[in-house]
């Protein structure tokens, strides 16, 4: 793992009642989901704002297969939330939950800006169809 990301899990745990191993997953987690559904210049852009990050996509699990209801939504054209509700449900296990999620996302957001100058990560979620609107901090 690099010192940004070192950096990022720091921050969010601090701010938050997870654990390191419990932000990492979270953040694999997260960046996975990104780097298959948002747009590819600007899943690139966050990924090169934020080294590491897309190793760390890489890193944990595969995207678990959505359920019963994940695979409506996915019929229905929701691909992107059917996988967040999948993935959600497999953090679940480690005890992080969609809660934790909502407090991490603008820790992250904060941190992205203050050391890439940029607004990276708001515009990598903007950009996911059908879910960049319900991620987005704006």
């Amino acid at each position: 793992m690099t010192d940004a990301i070192d950096s990022l899990a720091e921050a969010i745990s601090a701010r938050t009642r997870l654990d390191a191993a419990q932000v990492r997953a979270a953040l694999a987690g997260a960046l996975a989901l990104i780097r298959k559904h948002g747009d590819a210049a600007k899943v690139s852009a966050l990924f090169e704002g934020v080294p590491g990050a897309e190793a760390l996509s890489r890193s944990g699990p595969p995207l678990p297969k959505p359920g019963l209801f994940g695979g409506v939504m996915k019929a229905a054209g929701g691909a992107a939330l059917a996988d967040g509700m999948a993935m959600l449900q497999q953090l679940s296990k480690s005890g992080v939950g969609s809660v934790d999620l909502q407090q991490a996302l603008p820790i992250a957001a904060e941190w992205v800006e203050a050391h890439s100058g940029s607004d990276l990560l708001g515009a990598a979620l903007a950009s996911i169809p059908g879910a960049g609107g319900l991620l987005s901090r704006g």
